[in-house]
């Protein structure tokens, strides 16, 4: 709590917007703990989109705690100068308080959640739709994160699978989860049920490392001991993976060869241990997923696609590097793609399209213009 409240990452608009007498100002409250290389990422995209995007932005870290991120929520309240728009991380806990606050302050908000899923929240907690009984929660903004956690055990089994590592016995899966928050116990969710399906995988063990990659080794190499022998690990962050393989070497396990292991965000250094064929996979792309956020709250303000009650719930999906695809799409988990992608070509503004073209292939596309001023 003795960080700075505020990180600024001020992008000031030197245009309007066609429907608008000003520029549009949107407050972002991240999860931030620590300036990771995830959330440099994030920091990264989303500015550029909102520069591209005439957003005047700002991020206030929330320090990934529920009630550090309602005082800030209060204090936005009473501001004498509100946003236009507020978005963030919402917890299950006392969502309902700063929901409450929010609508009597009449600030419209997005939240980065899951609530709508009735199994997300116990039945005294729901909150509804969006624009039902809070009008001012706009719409609610999530990762697929079940999805990402399917897709990234399906690659790393059918990996081990090819390399015949599984052909006279059940692979042994090994699940590393980051901590008890809600995105950790999706994907956790989402490796058991995917697991389940897989007729020659069991999953031996979940446990949790707390996203730490001396944890993910320590545990790694206790548990390899204990079920005698682990053949996939599926960590829930990349941070983990490495500490899973820097266990498994140390073993004298040969990766890709004697355990396969992948974890989650497109860590720079991931990406260099795929490329070095010791890492199996990495899923990622989620953080871009603020930085389309905004495109749709481009398109809100200027009326091209205003949030609506019918149409009040925006999930992304993941997608997965491996050796497979790994020429293709490294590019996308570095910034230097920032100098070249517009955002503003995939608004529908731009498109007059009924859909958002948000995935990672369309993203290279617009990489390869010549210049920031044109879209294909």
């Amino acid at each position: 709590m003795v960080k700075k409240m505020l990180l600024l990452l001020a992008i000031i608009a030197n245009s309007i917007f066609p429907s608008k007498t000003f520029a549009i100002d949107v407050t972002y409250i991240s999860q931030t703990r620590d300036l990771t290389p995830y959330w440099y990422n994030v920091y990264a995209v989303v500015q550029a989109a909102a520069r591209d995007l005439d957003i005047n932005l700002t991020i206030i870290e929330g320090q990934g705690h529920r009630i550090y991120q309602a005082e800030i929520i209060a204090t936005l309240a009473v501001a004498a100068k509100k946003p236009d728009l507020l978005i963030f991380h919402a917890y299950k806990q006392n969502a309902n308080d700063y929901f409450k606050l929010l609508e009597q302050a009449k600030i419209p908000f997005v939240t980065y959640s899951n609530f709508t899923d009735p199994n997300t929240l116990p039945a005294v907690k729901f909150l509804g739709q969006p624009q039902g009984k809070y009008k001012y929660w706009l719409s609610e903004h999530y990762v697929e994160n079940s999805q990402g956690a399917a897709l990234l055990i399906k690659s790393l089994i059918n990996q081990a699978k090819a390399s015949k590592l599984s052909s006279h016995k059940k692979l042994k899966v090994l699940a590393l989860s980051g901590d008890l928050i809600m995105e950790s116990l999706e994907r956790s969710a989402g490796v058991a049920a995917q697991v389940k399906q897989e007729k020659n995988a069991i999953l031996v063990q979940d446990i949790i490392a707390n996203w730490s990659s001396d944890d993910a080794k320590n545990k790694f190499k206790a548990l390899y001991a204990r079920h005698n022998g682990i053949d996939v690990v599926w960590a829930s962050s990349d941070i983990m993976a490495l500490g899973a393989l820097a266990g498994a070497i140390e073993l004298g396990l040969r990766p890709n060869k004697d355990i396969f292991i992948g974890g989650f965000d497109w860590d720079a250094k991931a990406i260099a241990k795929i490329k070095q064929n010791q890492l199996s996979a990495s899923a990622g792309g989620q953080f871009y997923n603020i930085a389309w956020l905004l495109v749709q709250v481009y398109d809100h303000f200027n009326n091209q696609s205003p949030f609506t009650s019918q149409n009040n719930k925006i999930g992304a999906q993941y997608a997965i590097i491996e050796q497979s695809n790994l020429a293709q799409f490294e590019q996308l988990t570095k910034m230097d793609i920032l100098t070249s992608v517009n955002f503003y070509c995939f608004t529908k503004t731009f498109t007059r399209q009924t859909s958002y073209d948000f995935s990672m292939i369309n993203l290279l596309r617009q990489s390869k213009v010549p210049d920031k001023q044109h879209c294909l």
